[in-house]
């Protein structure tokens, strides 16, 4: 025991080593250290030094990796050194766990957790703050029970605020926020973010998105910040340091960012995601702008796309491309930290090359072509029993033992810096006050209201409030909340766009929603004053409803539209929702007023109806040019922006009631 007193935060590994090894007597260590609050669930504490730690291995004395005074280098050095080759491997998985309704832990948790030692865990769907709270310390416990005590790194897929928790502070879409051109109030809801993803105990989210949408058909349009690689990369660059809390890597106020798409999804190719990328030498280096901007402020992790360009790999254009996380990401971009796969990396490198080669592509050689070509950290969402089928495959020689050790070092490594091997457990009370509060709510309208894009206005708006007229809202979107909540998200409580109207009318008016009945919308149309028609797509993830071949108003929208225009002597209003630059000529040419809501969050709703009713004054500008028609949308390059032949509303454009 009396050797650990020599050592010093910043250590070297080489030293430290050579200490233990010839346990040389050496000056007794006069620096004073603040001892951190340590709060076992399943291990012991034991003192040395007049400091406290936790016999985290159990055996009775202070290992190098368990001694909180030293860096997280030598911490982690010692620890991988005492891993079996599973429990490396192990490190590197990142599965999914979806909490059931009831909240309960299913027991198999307890076997990735406790007995396989899992690196990291992806949690989504959880149904209040309380059931977050608690699943974390639940899996924490399991983890610090395992026979190193490594906790688990939770993630989640949280890309517009704390999303896949009912009750937390769910902003606007990245989409919106750009529309905002407001780099400060993305920074102050990315921190909201940093601080209720800690108040749950989630570690990690699988954001920013800094992929620029220079393809208006792509699905996941709604997670970037627009197609201006400027304005992606100021945007990016921003959530990433708010995230990570500073431009200097990861620490105990720190969740890792997760950049993605690397190298650059945007340009998929027809818009039909996971779909090779088009971008060519020229437009990569666009496409990479925001890669090498989050890169300078020490960004924790990046995550490769399903895809790369071809122009970067003929062989393998997949997540296992070494061409794309070696040569480009490791050796010319000079990225450290944790490369972490999107979901099914062995699909994903089979079906390019099964597509590029017309063989079948067994299991084994995508996990070696993952594994030891690309070299990749974190492997997500496959099957636990791929720990078993790497560890044969290290038995065998097939996978180098020194890969799985620089691998589970950088997992481990962030751990340390997060500091959670001394205390991952949150404070499940704490937490409940905490996340969703109204200063964090405050904040969020604030964001959707500035979002609010003005497309077209005759004069029509601000609508009057407190006044006699018959309000009729229609479209399956007008009364579903999720469609203003949009993807990536647990089920959110707020105003849908009908409640919000029928709040902020007043007592006066009559409002009154019909969905998408046709014929009871015509005739209810004869007799309205305004007629709100609510379009779009509804809440989705990788996979647009309308198909990725088109941004056309759907047949069904269009009657309800025409059956307006062709009954009403009154307003018509579009108000549109969605994650995507849709063609919306025969709205500009047939309504009195559109408003571009965006995907624009819990508080959407009050935005929107604030703003019909003039109590919010638009200020949004389009982060994106929108089409005239799809035959200039088919001849656009997918990876250029700013090359629609007339856009009906180009890039930056936006009214407000004061201009």
């Amino acid at each position: 025991m009396l050797i650990k007193n020599i050592f010093k935060r910043g250590a070297s590994l080489v030293l430290a080593a050579a200490m233990l090894l010839t346990g040389a007597a050496l000056a007794e260590d006069t620096a004073t250290y603040e001892q951190p609050l340590l709060q076992p669930h399943v291990k012991q504490i034991i003192e040395a030094d007049g400091y406290q730690f936790i016999d985290l291995n159990s055996n009775g004395t202070l290992d190098v990796y368990e001694d909180w005074r030293l860096d997280a280098e030598t911490r982690a050095a010692d620890l991988v050194g005492q891993m079996t080759v599973r429990e490396k491997i192990a490190q590197m998985q990142h599965p999914t766990f979806l909490p059931r309704a009831d909240g309960k832990i299913p027991s198999y948790l307890n076997k990735w957790c406790e007995d396989y030692g899992i690196g990291m865990l992806l949690i989504r769907e959880l149904a209040s703050v309380e059931q977050a709270a608690v699943s974390m310390n639940t899996i924490q416990e399991y983890a610090e029970a395992s026979r190193l005590g490594v906790p688990v790194l939770v993630s989640m897929d949280s890309v517009h605020g704390l999303s896949y928790v009912a009750g937390a502070t769910v902003t606007p879409h990245n989409l919106a926020l750009a529309a905002t051109r407001d780099e400060d109030l993305v920074i102050r809801l990315a921190e909201i973010a940093r601080k209720e993803h800690i108040a749950i105990g989630v570690r990690m989210t699988l954001s920013p998105e800094a992929d620029i949408a220079t393809e208006p058909r792509w699905g996941r349009v709604m997670e970037t910040f627009g197609e201006d690689a400027d304005l992606v990369t100021a945007m990016t660059r921003a959530q990433v340091v708010a995230f990570q809390n500073g431009s200097t890597g990861i620490h105990e106020d720190s969740i890792v960012a997760c950049l993605k798409h690397f190298p650059g999804a945007g340009p998929q190719m027809d818009g039909k995601d996971t779909s090779p990328i088009v971008s060519d030498e020229e437009t990569l280096q666009e496409h990479l702008k925001p890669y090498y901007a989050a890169l300078e402020v020490n960004v924790g992790s990046v995550m490769p796309y399903y895809s790369v360009p071809l122009t970067l790999d003929m062989e393998n254009s997949a997540i296992g491309s070494k061409a794309t996380l070696q040569d480009l990401l490791r050796d010319e971009m000079g990225f450290e930290g944790i490369i972490q796969t999107d979901w099914g990396m062995i699909w994903a490198i089979q079906e390019a090359l099964g597509t590029m080669t017309g063989e079948e592509v067994s299991d084994e050689e995508a996990i070696l072509i993952g594994v030891t070509e690309s070299r990749v950290d974190g492997i997500g969402g496959e099957s636990i029993r791929l720990i078993d089928q790497m560890e044969e495959l290290t038995n065998e020689g097939k996978i180098d033992e020194a890969i799985l050790d620089a691998a589970a070092t950088r997992i481990v490594k962030v751990k340390f810096e997060l500091g959670v091997f001394e205390n991952p457990y949150c404070d499940v009370e704490y937490a409940k006050t905490f996340v969703g509060n109204e200063e964090h709510l405050k904040v969020n309208l604030e964001a959707a209201r500035k979002s609010m894009t003005l497309l077209k206005n005759n004069g029509t708006l601000p609508l009057a409030q407190n006044v006699e007229q018959n309000i009729l809202v229609v479209g399956p979107r007008g009364n579903d909340m999720m469609s203003l909540v949009g993807g990536w998200s647990s089920e959110q409580e707020g105003l849908t766009i009908y409640e919000a109207v029928a709040e902020y009318a007043g007592e006066n008016a009559t409002v009154t929603y019909i969905a998408d009945d046709v014929t009871a919308i015509a005739d209810a149309a004869k007799t309205a004053d305004v007629v709100i028609v609510s379009v779009g797509e509804p809440s989705y993830q990788h996979d647009p409803p309308w198909g990725y071949d088109t941004l056309e108003i759907t047949s069904t929208q269009q009657e309800i539209l025409e059956a307006v225009k062709e009954n009403t002597t009154g307003k018509i209003i579009t108000v549109v929702t969605g994650g995507r630059p849709y063609i919306l000529t025969w709205c500009d040419e047939n309504t009195d007023a559109i408003l571009m809501a965006y995907y624009p969050g819990q508080q959407g709703g009050i935005a929107i109806g604030e703003t019909l009713f003039g109590l919010n004054n638009p200020t949004g500008k389009t982060p994106i040019q929108f089409p005239r028609d799809m035959d200039s949308v088919n001849d656009q390059s997918g990876d250029v922006a700013f090359d629609l032949e007339n856009p009906l509303y180009d890039f930056g454009w936006g009214l407000s009631y004061t201009e």
